[in-house]
């Protein structure tokens, strides 16, 4: 039986065909193809030509394999194996098409596989390239609008502290609310981008969240008013004096929230709610909605509205970059939180979200006001000293908005270097009590001069304070310049009263 078994699979997929010594067919089985007797096997298939050089090649042994033959057409791929005889050479061919076919789908099948992947590696390169190419235009946009709009909002605070009339009043109002929209637009496209790239860090630290309420408060409650709008605020009485988290994001959560409220509501009410979930140990799930009677979100643009740069049709003559609620989205997943909305068609909508806080111990809280009382105590029991200050800037424009700060205080002796290159000398040849570094500077980087100074051999100059100011906002490189030895880093623009407080906190 096994016999017959083997002559009916195997005897199907073998021919031996026998050629003479002038390459006549004189045998074959006639298995695979059908060759005549008596006629050059040379002319069945040009492949047969190679066994012209096997002539005389007795008891030796050559194998040809993954053979195309097509004869009479009967085409097969299959494996030749030719064998010297006495009086010719025995040809044993073996029929293996179905296998090379499914090699070859199988091979095929593996190199598109391997295409699929090297073309997702190369689209991964091509969008982290991309992402790479978006976070550099927006540093460098950043920074070559931080200096201008440093410029515009010191000369503004400087313009409200002179005596105006009514009209140029409520114009310079006017500008202080651009210029606030402006830095605030500016921190929300820097905030994008450090999202995006996963820079992004929360800055923990304890905070007064009613004072932070407070302010909520009274600015939109402003801009509620001026627009014809009621504004409320329902705070809970069992809601922590203390929090600790990070103000500045929750700050930024909350000011988009309430600004698209104010923004998109014609008539009605906008109002901030804050509840306490629960309070467990040393933590407070804290409950956070902003309402509104506004024009509404249709359901289909729910999820639309929290991409980057997606602003509704409807919505178009409002202003604004659509990236508001890009980014109260990432800033609550990097908190932990979610958020979440109710919206109707010309009825209004509900943004609302839980957050999880500690809030600190009675020692903490006590150090807190006790820290902040020093620091106004310092800054006012310092003002009848003059002191040496070194301002390094090289734009005319901040420069004349540093000098009309520091010179209005009468505290200082100011000296300016607008070159890189004239630091070292001028810090080794004279004494000053502290330095104002600006970090982008003609010849050298402030950083780089920074890390020269604390190098020097001289005590004196190698540890004078130095405040750096810098229109780049990303944490890394303010991480960086306080690595290489500057005390306190401000970015532009800034407010008079901060880079005050900075420069007085490190004079002896």
């Amino acid at each position: 039986m096994l016999e017959r078994y083997k002559q009916q699979y195997i005897g199907k997929n073998i021919q031996f065909v026998f050629v003479d010594d002038d390459g006549t067919v004189r045998e074959s089985d006639q298995t695979i193809f059908r060759f005549q007797i008596g006629f050059r096997i040379a002319e069945v298939h040009p492949f047969f030509e190679t066994l012209s050089f096997l002539e005389g090649i007795q008891e030796n042994e050559f194998s040809f394999n993954c053979v195309h033959l097509e004869v009479d057409d009967n085409e097969h791929i299959v494996d030749i194996r030719v064998v010297g005889q006495e009086a010719g050479i025995l040809m044993v061919i073996i029929d293996h098409t179905q296998y090379y076919q499914e090699y070859q789908t199988v091979a095929q099948a593996r190199n598109e596989s391997i295409i699929k992947a090297e073309l997702i590696v190369l689209k991964n390169k091509e969008l982290e390239e991309r992402e790479r190419f978006k976070n550099r235009f927006i540093q460098n946009f950043s920074h070559e609008l931080r200096n201008p709009l440093t410029g515009i909002v010191s000369i503004t605070n400087i313009l409200s502290a002179t005596d105006l009339n009514v009209q140029q009043r409520q114009l310079l109002d006017f500008l202080k609310e651009a210029n606030t929209n402006l830095k605030s637009m500016l921190e929300d496209i820097l905030s994008i981008s450090m999202m995006a790239s996963g820079k992004l860090a929360l800055k923990e630290k304890a905070f007064k969240l009613s004072s932070l309420l407070e302010l909520l408060e009274f600015t939109y409650g402003n801009r509620a008013k001026n627009k014809g709008l009621q504004f409320s605020v329902d705070v809970d009485e069992r809601l922590p004096e203390y929090v600790e988290g990070d103000r500045l994001r929750l700050y930024q959560v909350l000011t988009n929230l309430l600004e698209n409220a104010v923004k998109y509501t014609e008539s009605g009410t906008v109002s901030l709610t804050v509840h306490v979930n629960q309070k467990r140990a040393n933590k407070v799930s804290l409950h956070f909605e902003v309402s509104d009677t506004g024009m509404g979100i249709s359901p289909e643009n729910h999820v639309l509205i929290f991409e980057s740069f997606s602003r509704l049709d409807r919505y178009d003559n409002k202003g604004g970059v659509g990236i508001g609620l890009t980014i109260v989205k990432g800033l609550l997943e990097l908190m932990g939180s979610e958020i979440k909305m109710e919206s109707h068609l010309e009825k209004g909508t509900r943004f609302y979200f839980d957050l999880t806080l500690k809030y600190p111990l009675y020692s903490i809280k006590k150090s807190l006001i006790k820290s902040k009382g020093r620091i106004v105590e310092n800054t006012i029991s310092k003002r009848d000293k003059k002191y040496r200050l070194l301002l390094v800037e090289d734009d005319e424009r901040v420069q004349m908005t540093l000098f009309k700060i520091l010179a209005d205080t009468e505290h200082f002796y100011i000296e300016l270097a607008n070159d890189g290159a004239r630091v070292i000398e001028e810090v080794i040849n004279n004494t000053y009590d502290l330095i104002v570094m600006d970090v982008n500077l003609p010849n050298a980087s402030g950083d780089h001069l920074t890390h020269i100074i604390r190098e020097l051999p001289f005590g004196k100059v190698r540890d004078v304070p130095i405040i750096g100011i810098t229109a780049n906002a990303f944490d890394e490189d303010i991480k960086r310049y306080l690595r290489v030895g500057m005390n306190q880093v401000i970015t532009k623009p800034f407010e008079a009263h901060k880079l005050l407080e900075a420069i007085y906190n490190y004079l002896k």
